[in-house]
């Protein structure tokens, strides 16, 4: 996920390695030690990067002082093998990895390893191990077949009518933005629904947080331009429909695998006249376990172009969430229910990835996020979070959202049709 905000001020903490010698790495960002002669090297190298740079050691309950007395002979055993001409299977080292790293907090940790001296029989020599993932999988909600829902919803919305609701106007499509070094596609439906007494309900459903660059390519004739009057057309139905006509908003986050912090500013930004904290951040600044940044506020910008006070008002803001709401796809309802009175999210538990990555700043960002070769997997790449963050006066990493009202798709066969219903009946009702 993309931050805009730069932060400022030390605040050195006490170090959390109570191990002899030091933990120091000069430059955890550029750690360009990708070629190992064993795996005992590999492993300390990894040890010491995470001492060094994981952001969430003041949450994180892995005693990680233990994980390096009890793994260290594993690896040095596996050098014995090696040594006696037996090579080392990857679910070996997959083993080894994963009792190291598959309970850890970042959500957004994904850890690729390669084996050095990998068998004949392995197809590759890259090991995978992700945290979330895990986490995520054993949640009593979690269905088997999570890996499609969003083809799955997509199918739903594309016929929203035929499964009885009322629309007025849908418009949906899939488009390419550019914003700095990154390029993606992201996919939009808004509709505006019609409830019983004829009020009118705006609708939007995105894959990413994408308003940031999609609305900035506004009218230039581009696959953006076009995406941006989709957005444009969501934002004026909220802004433009009289008070008796607008029942209530909806933001669809379901299956929203985060993007560009900025949104916010359009997400929130359109319904606040004043700046607003919803959030604050801090960094590894220093090598110790504990060697934080300050805490920094994060404030979302009153919009200059979108504006409807429908706090005064007291208009319904209804977003949507699932247990794939991932970074700024649960990073958004979070906010929201900071800044707005009247927003209210429905929905399940959200995946728990909240802490923001920047792999574009001005901060000298020497002690943490992510390091190593992610191009090519060679020797490794640890992804992980840069930034801590604080919201409603929490790090939720690893937790998420928990909705105000939940609805879970697994106690409705895998349908997405009850938390739209349940949205639509709160504010019909609101």
């Amino acid at each position: 996920m993309k931050k805009t905000i730069i932060l400022t001020a030390v605040l050195a903490l006490l170090f959390g390695s109570c191990r002899k010698e030091s933990d120091y790495v000069p430059y955890i960002g550029e750690s360009h030690k990708l070629a190992y002669n064993t795996y005992e090297e590999q492993f300390t190298f990894l040890w010491k990067s995470i001492s060094t740079g994981y952001v969430f050691w003041d949450v994180d309950t892995t005693d990680w002082d233990a994980v390096y007395s009890r793994y260290l002979p594993q690896f040095q055993a596996l050098d014995q093998r090696y040594a006696k001409g037996d090579s080392v299977r990857n679910d070996d080292l997959y083993n080894l990895y994963h009792g190291i790293f598959g309970n850890m907090k970042d959500h957004h940790m994904s850890v690729y390893i390669q084996n050095i001296h990998p068998h004949p029989a392995d197809s590759d020599n890259i090991v995978t191990i992700r945290p979330g993932r895990e986490e995520v999988g054993q949640r009593d909600y979690f269905i088997e077949y999570n890996s499609s829902e969003r083809p799955a919803l997509l199918a739903f919305l594309n016929d929203i009518e035929s499964n009885g609701y009322t629309v007025l106007a849908h418009e949906s499509g899939s488009f390419v933005f550019r914003e700095e070094a990154i390029s993606s596609m992201v996919t939009y439906h808004y509709i505006l629904f019609q409830l019983s007494d004829g009020r009118r309900v705006p609708y939007l459903w995105q894959s990413m947080a994408a308003f940031t660059p999609i609305i900035r390519s506004l009218g230039d004739g581009t696959m953006a331009g076009d995406g941006a009057q989709l957005l444009d057309h969501w934002l004026r139905a909220i802004t433009d429909t009289p008070r008796d006509q607008l029942a209530g908003i909806i933001l669809d986050n379901r299956c929203n695998n985060g993007g560009f912090q900025d949104d916010l500013d359009y997400l929130i930004g359109s319904f606040i006249k004043q700046p607003v904290e919803v959030m604050q951040t801090r960094y590894k600044e220093g090598p110790g376990r504990l060697e934080y940044s300050q805490w920094v506020p994060y404030h979302v910008r009153p919009n200059k172009k979108y504006f409807r006070d429908i706090t005064a008002e007291r208009i319904p803001y209804v977003i949507l969430c699932d247990i794939n709401s991932i970074s700024m796809g649960e990073i958004e309802p979070m906010c929201a229910k900071a800044a707005l009175p009247t927003a209210y999210t429905i929905g399940e538990r959200t995946y728990g990835a909240n802490c923001p990555l920047q792999p574009y700043t001005d901060i000298n960002l020497n002690y943490g996020g992510p390091f190593g070769d992610g191009a090519n997997l060679r020797g490794h790449y640890i992804y992980t979070s840069t930034f801590e963050a604080l919201i409603g006066g929490r790090v939720t990493e690893g937790i998420g959202h928990t909705p105000d009202k939940i609805v879970l798709r697994k106690d409705h066969n895998g349908s997405f049709a009850p938390q739209l219903d349940a949205a639509l009946n709160y504010i019909a009702n609101y």
